[in-house]
Protein backbone atom coordinates (compact mmCIF):
# COMPACT_ATOMS: atom_id res chain seq x y z
CA UNK A 1 0.00 0.00 0.00
CA UNK A 2 1.37 3.47 -1.13
CA UNK A 3 1.83 5.67 1.96
CA UNK A 4 2.42 8.93 -0.81
CA UNK A 5 1.26 11.74 0.68
CA UNK A 6 1.20 15.59 -1.25
CA UNK A 7 1.92 18.88 0.96
CA UNK A 8 -0.04 22.06 0.33
CA UNK A 9 1.01 25.35 2.19
CA UNK A 10 -1.04 28.51 2.21
CA UNK A 11 1.51 30.94 2.85
CA UNK A 12 -0.49 34.54 4.39
CA UNK A 13 0.73 37.33 6.01
CA UNK A 14 -0.61 36.34 8.62
CA UNK A 15 -0.19 32.60 9.23
CA UNK A 16 0.91 30.06 7.77
CA UNK A 17 -1.02 26.66 6.94
CA UNK A 18 0.39 23.27 5.87
CA UNK A 19 -1.68 20.41 4.85
CA UNK A 20 -1.10 16.41 3.76
CA UNK A 21 -3.50 14.66 1.05
CA UNK A 22 -3.48 11.31 0.60
CA UNK A 23 -3.46 10.04 -3.09
CA UNK A 24 -7.28 10.59 -3.29
CA UNK A 25 -6.85 14.45 -2.31
CA UNK A 26 -8.70 13.92 1.01
CA UNK A 27 -6.85 15.50 3.97
CA UNK A 28 -4.83 13.35 6.27
CA UNK A 29 -3.59 16.20 8.84
CA UNK A 30 -3.15 19.91 8.97
CA UNK A 31 -0.63 22.41 11.04
CA UNK A 32 -0.74 26.16 11.56
CA UNK A 33 2.03 28.90 12.47
CA UNK A 34 2.42 32.61 12.83
CA UNK A 35 4.07 34.23 9.72
CA UNK A 36 6.20 36.68 11.30
CA UNK A 37 7.42 38.15 7.72
CA UNK A 38 9.42 40.75 9.70
CA UNK A 39 11.73 38.08 10.28
CA UNK A 40 12.54 37.92 7.08
CA UNK A 41 12.11 35.55 4.06
CA UNK A 42 14.63 32.82 5.44
CA UNK A 43 13.25 32.35 8.46
CA UNK A 44 10.20 32.21 7.06
CA UNK A 45 10.95 29.66 4.56
CA UNK A 46 12.35 27.70 7.65
CA UNK A 47 8.83 27.84 9.01
CA UNK A 48 6.91 26.24 6.43
CA UNK A 49 9.75 23.10 6.32
CA UNK A 50 9.42 22.69 9.95
CA UNK A 51 5.81 22.65 9.71
CA UNK A 52 5.86 20.00 6.78
CA UNK A 53 8.38 17.98 8.92
CA UNK A 54 5.57 18.29 11.67
CA UNK A 55 2.76 17.24 9.57
CA UNK A 56 4.72 14.48 7.82
CA UNK A 57 5.78 13.53 11.60
CA UNK A 58 2.28 12.63 12.15
CA UNK A 59 1.62 10.08 9.78
CA UNK A 60 3.11 6.51 9.97
CA UNK A 61 5.71 5.94 7.24
CA UNK A 62 4.71 8.92 5.19
CA UNK A 63 6.61 9.46 2.26
CA UNK A 64 6.34 13.29 0.60
CA UNK A 65 5.60 13.39 -2.82
CA UNK A 66 5.67 16.51 -3.92
CA UNK A 67 4.93 20.47 -2.51
CA UNK A 68 2.34 23.07 -3.50
CA UNK A 69 2.04 26.50 -1.93
CA UNK A 70 -0.45 28.91 -2.28
CA UNK A 71 0.83 32.58 -2.31
CA UNK A 72 -0.40 36.29 -2.34
CA UNK A 73 1.35 38.16 -4.67
CA UNK A 74 2.95 37.61 -8.70
CA UNK A 75 5.24 34.96 -9.66
CA UNK A 76 7.69 33.36 -11.69
CA UNK A 77 5.75 30.31 -11.50
CA UNK A 78 7.90 28.55 -13.62
CA UNK A 79 11.19 29.88 -11.93
CA UNK A 80 9.80 28.75 -8.85
CA UNK A 81 9.89 32.41 -7.54
CA UNK A 82 8.18 34.91 -5.68
CA UNK A 83 8.64 38.08 -7.56
CA UNK A 84 6.77 40.57 -5.37
CA UNK A 85 4.59 39.73 -2.22
CA UNK A 86 3.85 43.14 -0.24
CA UNK A 87 1.84 41.22 2.87
CA UNK A 88 5.54 39.46 2.89
CA UNK A 89 7.91 42.23 1.69
CA UNK A 90 9.26 40.10 -0.58
CA UNK A 91 11.15 40.47 -3.77
CA UNK A 92 12.55 37.76 -6.18
CA UNK A 93 12.53 35.17 -3.53
CA UNK A 94 13.51 31.76 -4.70
CA UNK A 95 10.75 29.82 -2.06
CA UNK A 96 10.31 26.60 -4.54
CA UNK A 97 14.34 26.07 -4.68
CA UNK A 98 14.59 26.18 -1.01
CA UNK A 99 11.99 24.04 -0.78
CA UNK A 100 13.14 21.39 -3.43
CA UNK A 101 16.54 21.16 -1.87
CA UNK A 102 15.06 20.46 1.77
CA UNK A 103 12.91 17.85 0.56
CA UNK A 104 14.17 16.34 -2.75
CA UNK A 105 10.16 16.55 -4.71
CA UNK A 106 8.62 18.59 -7.01
CA UNK A 107 7.26 22.29 -5.88
CA UNK A 108 4.57 24.69 -7.73
CA UNK A 109 3.92 27.92 -6.74
CA UNK A 110 0.47 29.12 -7.25
CA UNK A 111 -1.77 32.51 -6.93
CA UNK A 112 -3.84 31.93 -3.70
CA UNK A 113 -7.01 33.00 -4.95
CA UNK A 114 -6.07 30.31 -7.84
CA UNK A 115 -5.58 27.48 -5.71
CA UNK A 116 -8.51 28.49 -3.35
CA UNK A 117 -10.79 27.86 -6.53
CA UNK A 118 -9.20 24.80 -7.61
CA UNK A 119 -9.42 23.43 -4.29
CA UNK A 120 -13.08 24.33 -4.01
CA UNK A 121 -13.68 23.08 -7.40
CA UNK A 122 -11.60 19.83 -7.19
CA UNK A 123 -12.99 18.81 -4.06
CA UNK A 124 -15.12 21.78 -2.33
CA UNK A 125 -18.54 23.24 -3.15
CA UNK A 126 -17.87 23.63 -6.90
CA UNK A 127 -17.02 19.88 -7.49
CA UNK A 128 -19.09 18.32 -10.54
CA UNK A 129 -18.88 21.83 -12.59
CA UNK A 130 -16.76 23.01 -15.70
CA UNK A 131 -16.95 26.43 -15.10
CA UNK A 132 -16.89 27.88 -11.72
CA UNK A 133 -15.43 31.44 -9.99
CA UNK A 134 -14.22 31.49 -6.66
CA UNK A 135 -14.35 34.93 -5.37
CA UNK A 136 -12.76 35.59 -2.15
CA UNK A 137 -14.15 38.81 -0.68
CA UNK A 138 -11.53 40.16 2.48
CA UNK A 139 -8.93 42.56 3.30
CA UNK A 140 -8.97 42.66 -0.76
CA UNK A 141 -10.63 41.03 -3.51
CA UNK A 142 -9.71 38.33 -5.40
CA UNK A 143 -10.73 35.40 -7.73
CA UNK A 144 -10.13 32.22 -9.19
CA UNK A 145 -11.51 30.90 -12.43
CA UNK A 146 -12.07 27.13 -13.96
CA UNK A 147 -13.47 27.72 -17.63
CA UNK A 148 -13.73 24.11 -19.23
CA UNK A 149 -12.87 22.24 -16.55
CA UNK A 150 -9.23 23.97 -16.50
CA UNK A 151 -7.97 26.69 -14.33
CA UNK A 152 -7.27 29.96 -15.71
CA UNK A 153 -3.67 31.52 -14.64
CA UNK A 154 -2.72 33.74 -16.88
CA UNK A 155 0.67 34.70 -18.63
CA UNK A 156 1.99 34.81 -14.74
CA UNK A 157 -0.44 32.75 -12.74
CA UNK A 158 -1.80 36.13 -11.75
CA UNK A 159 -5.28 35.77 -13.60
CA UNK A 160 -8.58 37.05 -11.78
CA UNK A 161 -7.61 40.42 -10.20
CA UNK A 162 -11.56 40.81 -9.81
CA UNK A 163 -10.50 43.51 -6.81
CA UNK A 164 -8.89 45.49 -9.58
CA UNK A 165 -12.02 45.68 -12.01
CA UNK A 166 -12.74 49.21 -12.50
CA UNK A 167 -16.28 50.72 -11.53
CA UNK A 168 -16.08 54.06 -10.93
CA UNK A 169 -13.86 55.94 -13.98
CA UNK A 170 -13.66 59.17 -12.20
CA UNK A 171 -12.82 57.36 -8.53
CA UNK A 172 -9.88 57.41 -5.97
CA UNK A 173 -6.62 56.23 -7.04
CA UNK A 174 -5.59 52.55 -5.74
CA UNK A 175 -2.48 51.53 -4.98
CA UNK A 176 -2.27 49.31 -7.48
CA UNK A 177 -2.51 52.04 -10.09
CA UNK A 178 -5.22 51.63 -11.66
CA UNK A 179 -8.49 54.04 -10.50
CA UNK A 180 -11.85 53.31 -9.45
CA UNK A 181 -11.15 49.89 -8.48
CA UNK A 182 -13.95 47.41 -6.81
CA UNK A 183 -11.56 46.68 -3.71
CA UNK A 184 -11.76 50.48 -2.69
CA UNK A 185 -16.14 50.24 -2.78
CA UNK A 186 -16.60 46.52 -1.80
CA UNK A 187 -13.92 44.89 0.60
CA UNK A 188 -13.32 44.27 4.03
CA UNK A 189 -11.00 47.25 4.06
CA UNK A 190 -13.07 49.80 2.56
CA UNK A 191 -16.59 48.21 4.47
CA UNK A 192 -14.50 49.64 7.90
CA UNK A 193 -12.90 52.85 6.22
CA UNK A 194 -16.03 53.90 4.20
CA UNK A 195 -17.74 53.43 8.24
CA UNK A 196 -15.47 55.51 9.74
CA UNK A 197 -15.43 58.35 7.30
CA UNK A 198 -19.08 57.96 8.03
CA UNK A 199 -18.71 57.76 11.87
CA UNK A 200 -17.13 61.06 11.59
CA UNK A 201 -19.55 63.04 9.41
CA UNK A 202 -22.29 61.84 11.15
CA UNK A 203 -21.10 61.28 14.35
CA UNK A 204 -24.98 60.99 16.57
CA UNK A 205 -26.51 58.10 14.40
CA UNK A 206 -23.15 56.27 14.25
CA UNK A 207 -23.15 55.80 18.43
CA UNK A 208 -23.48 51.54 17.61
CA UNK A 209 -20.68 51.39 15.75
CA UNK A 210 -18.54 53.47 18.23
CA UNK A 211 -19.66 51.47 20.65
CA UNK A 212 -18.72 48.04 18.75
CA UNK A 213 -15.66 49.06 17.98
CA UNK A 214 -14.41 50.52 22.01
CA UNK A 215 -12.43 53.19 20.41
CA UNK A 216 -10.33 51.05 18.53
CA UNK A 217 -10.88 51.77 14.34
CA UNK A 218 -14.39 51.08 12.70
CA UNK A 219 -13.58 47.50 11.33
CA UNK A 220 -16.00 45.28 9.02
CA UNK A 221 -16.57 42.98 12.13
CA UNK A 222 -17.99 46.46 13.77
CA UNK A 223 -20.06 46.94 10.76
CA UNK A 224 -21.55 43.73 10.26
CA UNK A 225 -21.98 43.26 13.58
CA UNK A 226 -24.02 46.57 13.80
CA UNK A 227 -25.89 46.14 10.81
CA UNK A 228 -27.48 42.86 12.69
CA UNK A 229 -28.88 44.49 15.24
CA UNK A 230 -30.77 46.97 12.77
CA UNK A 231 -28.28 50.03 12.63
CA UNK A 232 -29.36 51.98 9.98
CA UNK A 233 -25.70 53.57 9.46
CA UNK A 234 -24.03 50.13 8.71
CA UNK A 235 -26.97 48.82 6.44
CA UNK A 236 -26.60 51.92 4.64
CA UNK A 237 -22.51 51.24 4.39
CA UNK A 238 -23.23 47.36 3.49
CA UNK A 239 -25.40 47.78 1.15
CA UNK A 240 -23.23 50.56 -1.30
CA UNK A 241 -20.56 47.69 -0.83
CA UNK A 242 -23.16 45.07 -2.14
CA UNK A 243 -24.17 47.49 -5.02
CA UNK A 244 -20.38 47.68 -5.67
CA UNK A 245 -19.63 44.05 -5.45
CA UNK A 246 -22.77 43.28 -7.75
CA UNK A 247 -21.30 45.55 -10.52
CA UNK A 248 -17.07 43.77 -10.71
CA UNK A 249 -19.83 40.91 -10.34
CA UNK A 250 -21.28 41.74 -13.63
CA UNK A 251 -17.80 41.94 -15.68
CA UNK A 252 -17.33 38.31 -14.15
CA UNK A 253 -20.16 37.01 -15.38
CA UNK A 254 -20.56 39.01 -18.39
CA UNK A 255 -16.34 37.36 -19.29
CA UNK A 256 -16.44 34.04 -17.76
CA UNK A 257 -19.95 32.87 -17.85
CA UNK A 258 -19.85 30.71 -15.17
CA UNK A 259 -22.70 28.39 -13.93
CA UNK A 260 -21.41 28.93 -10.34
CA UNK A 261 -20.00 31.46 -8.29
CA UNK A 262 -18.67 31.00 -4.81
CA UNK A 263 -18.16 33.68 -2.65
CA UNK A 264 -15.73 33.15 0.47
CA UNK A 265 -12.99 35.10 2.68
CA UNK A 266 -14.25 37.04 5.69
CA UNK A 267 -16.28 39.81 4.84
CA UNK A 268 -18.56 37.11 3.09
CA UNK A 269 -19.72 35.97 5.93
CA UNK A 270 -21.99 39.31 6.44
CA UNK A 271 -24.30 37.68 4.90
CA UNK A 272 -27.93 39.15 3.40
CA UNK A 273 -27.33 42.98 4.12
CA UNK A 274 -24.17 42.63 1.97
CA UNK A 275 -25.32 40.05 -0.92
CA UNK A 276 -29.00 41.07 -1.32
CA UNK A 277 -27.67 44.65 -2.72
CA UNK A 278 -25.26 42.50 -4.93
CA UNK A 279 -27.80 40.10 -6.04
CA UNK A 280 -30.07 43.73 -6.89
CA UNK A 281 -27.17 44.89 -8.85
CA UNK A 282 -26.60 41.45 -10.91
CA UNK A 283 -30.15 41.22 -11.54
CA UNK A 284 -30.33 45.22 -12.68
CA UNK A 285 -27.43 45.32 -14.72
CA UNK A 286 -26.67 42.10 -15.57
CA UNK A 287 -27.41 40.41 -19.56
CA UNK A 288 -30.68 38.08 -18.37
CA UNK A 289 -29.93 35.17 -19.99
CA UNK A 290 -26.34 35.49 -18.82
CA UNK A 291 -27.66 36.27 -15.10
CA UNK A 292 -30.65 33.91 -14.78
CA UNK A 293 -28.31 31.21 -15.10
CA UNK A 294 -25.43 31.32 -12.44
CA UNK A 295 -25.56 29.48 -8.90
CA UNK A 296 -23.70 30.68 -6.11
CA UNK A 297 -22.63 28.40 -2.94
CA UNK A 298 -20.36 29.33 -0.01
CA UNK A 299 -16.88 27.26 0.25
CA UNK A 300 -17.18 23.92 1.61
CA UNK A 301 -13.37 23.65 2.52
CA UNK A 302 -13.18 27.09 4.61
CA UNK A 303 -9.72 28.65 4.92
CA UNK A 304 -7.87 25.38 3.91
CA UNK A 305 -9.24 25.66 0.75
CA UNK A 306 -5.30 27.45 -0.76
CA UNK A 307 -3.70 24.76 0.93
CA UNK A 308 -5.48 21.68 -0.64
CA UNK A 309 -5.69 23.10 -4.08
CA UNK A 310 -2.18 23.79 -4.26
CA UNK A 311 -1.08 20.57 -2.81
CA UNK A 312 -3.66 19.24 -6.06
CA UNK A 313 -2.02 21.55 -8.41
CA UNK A 314 1.27 20.25 -8.25
CA UNK A 315 -0.33 16.80 -10.11
CA UNK A 316 -3.20 18.58 -11.41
Amino acid sequence: MSNKVYAGIDLGGTKILAVLLDGDGALLTKSEVSTDAQEGSHAVIQRMIDLIHDCLNKIESAELASIGVATAGTLKADEGVVAYASNLGWTNVPLGKELAQAFGVPVNLENDANAAAYGEWAVGAGRGTQDCVYITVSTGIGAGIISGGKLIRGRDSSAGELGHITIDWNGSKCLCGNVGCLELYASGTSIGRRAGQLAAELPEEASLLKDKAAGAPINSRHVAEAAREGDALSLRILKEAGQALGAGMVSIIHSTNPELVIIGGGAASIGAPLFEPMHQAIADRAIGTMATGVKYASPLLGKDAGAIGAALLVNG
